[in-house]
């Protein structure tokens, strides 16, 4: 049998303490601060969407399930928003949904208005990735 240290009969009577005694204060964990994925260094492909809008649950159904698994969601991860989004300020105005937004280090590199369909929507952002100088090769 292992021998029980002090430290060790003292952490579980706090631990059952902290479980069993409503209204004991237990400090939590300090928050890290949210990351701002419209000025992080990464790019990031900042959709304005709206439950309302047909086009954008079209490019959820078609595009929005499988994006994250591919090159460009890799090199560019989705960050989905309303048209109030704060991540908003600072680009020029959304209006009309589906926005896509590709912004990196709080930059618009480009963006891409409306959804027609997939072909258009991958055409689109591989040429908007490419200009911008992002890799979505490796």
């Amino acid at each position: 049998m292992r021998p029980v240290s002090l430290s060790m009969i003292v952490l579980a009577a706090v631990c059952s303490l902290a479980a069993g005694t409503p209204g004991l204060a237990v400090e939590k964990a300090p928050q890290q601060p949210r990351l701002d994925l419209a000025r992080a260094e990464i790019a990031t492909l900042i959709m304005v969407d709206d439950p309302a809008c047909h086009y954008c649950r079209r490019w959820n159904k078609e595009v929005g399930g499988g994006y994250s698994r591919t090159a460009e969601g890799r090199a560019a991860p989705l960050k989905r928003v309303g048209r109030d989004s704060k991540i908003l300020a600072g680009f020029a105005p959304v209006i009309y949904t589906p926005t896509f937004i590709l912004a990196q280090n709080g930059r618009e590199l480009g963006r891409i208005t409306g959804y027609p369909g997939q072909l258009y929507f991958w055409e689109e952002l591989s040429q908007m990735m490419s200009s911008a100088g992002i890799n979505t090769k490796g």
